[in-house]
C-alpha cells in the first residue's frame, strides 16, 4: 500500500469551541493514517490535517467531522 503523505485543510462554517475541536480530534485519529490534526489561532475555522492517503481519503475525514454535525467543507489538498 502507497506510504503517500499528503494534507488537507477542513473549513468549518462556525469556529469549534476547545471541547468541540477535542472530540472532533478524537474522532478523526480514529481514521487510520491519521498523523497529525491542527487549526491556528488565527484561523480556527482552518483545519489542518496531515494523514497517509494510502489509508485513507480527505473525503472519509470530512464525513468524520460532517457526522459529528459540523458543518465543514473541504477547502484544499
Amino acid at each position: 500500500m502507497s506510504k503517500t503523505i499528503t494534507d488537507v485543510i477542513i473549513h468549518t462554517r462556525d469556529s469549534l469551541s476547545g471541547y468541540q475541536f477535542d472530540q472532533v480530534s478524537k474522532n478523526v485519529y480514529l481514521n487510520e493514517g491519521i498523523i497529525s490534526f491542527s487549526r491556528n489561532a488565527q484561523t480556527p475555522q482552518c483545519l489542518m490535517v496531515v494523514y497517509n492517503a494510502g489509508k485513507t481519503k480527505a473525503s472519509s475525514i470530512l464525513d468524520t467531522i460532517r457526522n459529528l454535525g459540523i458543518n465543514a467543507s473541504l477547502v484544499g489538498i
